[in-house]
């Protein structure tokens, strides 16, 4: 059943209002010069792109099975209208000299960041810089996008010559994912993160650089709704912690805070930081240790909010 395109959902707070403050003002406006320079940058390479090769639609289809076609179509839920970028987007640099999936794999690499981020600002405002970039890299990451690509078997239909100790990695990953073996200690080959980067630079391209059709489809191909978006949104109550809790400590004649760093440690997607404070009150020193944040001025604001909470 091919996908009937709607435009993509507007943010909204969760109280239902939408979003109105300055930095989401800022951010859209942002997103939306960001998405221009690049469809600009993509038209161009593409022109030249498609100068270079010069196939011929038929020569191109002849080259590819139809049952091939038609397979990777009914995983994408989407028909091509030009059948070559869909023979490019399966085709890795070992088959043909001429023809490659390395292009259209740069062009869906950026478009899929681009897609994602705009997805998450419009779902919830509120969310920081710091937590959009960690759902960005989370999202179209290599590790989640190969794993995507063993999820759908695209393996299978890419066209490759004397690849064989790289196909023994492939299968043996994609193996292990369909059986729901533990994969986290296997080597994460490269190529099935660059084939479906390419299938989304190929619909980008047939869509006529349509970003809102192309999400359509990928957020489906990726199962994005996978991604769990945090529930810790920097609130103003939260972002001014720090100067709210001093003012208390001030107006009780209480003493200043003191701010002990918990944990400091390198994740996956950045650092993460803990913060405790401790204030002497009347009744004694009271205490508490905040969330994890990426950066320690959220991690003491967040430490701080929560003692404020007990007081």
């Amino acid at each position: 059943m091919e996908h009937h395109f709607t435009q993509l959902d507007d943010g909204a707070s969760a109280d239902g209002k939408p979003a109105s403050n300055f930095g989401a003002a800022v951010a859209t406006v942002l997103l939306a010069l960001l998405l221009q320079i690049f469809c600009r940058c993509c038209r161009s390479i593409y022109r030249n792109h498609v100068k270079k090769y010069k196939f011929s639609s038929s020569s191109a289809a002849a080259n590819m099975d139809r049952s091939i076609i038609a397979a990777v179509e009914k995983i994408l839920k989407y028909k091509f209208k030009d059948k070559r970028l869909l023979e490019e987007a399966l085709t890795h640099s070992s088959c043909r000299e001429d023809m490659s999936y390395e292009i259209l794999e740069f062009i869906g690499d950026a478009v899929l960041g681009l897609a994602v981020a705009t997805h998450f600002f419009r779902l919830e405002p509120r969310l920081n810089s710091d937590q959009l970039t960690r759902l960005r890299k989370k999202s179209v990451s290599n590790k989640r996008l190969a794993h995507v690509a063993a999820r759908h078997g695209l393996n299978r239909f890419v066209r490759r010559k004397d690849t064989a100790p790289l196909d023994l990695i492939v299968r043996k990953y994609v193996g292990a994912v369909k059986q729901g073996d533990d994969h986290k200690n296997l080597a994460v080959p490269g190529i099935l993160a660059d084939i479906v980067e390419a299938l989304a630079g190929a619909v980008y391209l047939d869509l006529n650089f349509d970003l809102t059709k192309l999400w359509t489809i990928f957020k489906d191909v990726l199962v994005i709704d996978e991604i769990k978006v945090p529930k810790d949104f920097k609130s103003s109550e939260i972002i001014g912690a720090q100067n709210k809790l001093y003012g208390l400590c001030g107006k009780r004649k209480w003493g200043n805070p003191v701010y002990s760093e918990v944990k400091a440690e390198l994740c996956e997607y950045g650092m993460k930081y803990v913060y405790s404070v401790k204030v002497e009150t009347d009744d004694g020193i009271c205490g508490h240790e905040g969330d994890e944040k990426s950066n320690p001025k959220d991690a003491r604001n967040s430490a701080a909010y929560l003692l404020l909470r007990s007081l």
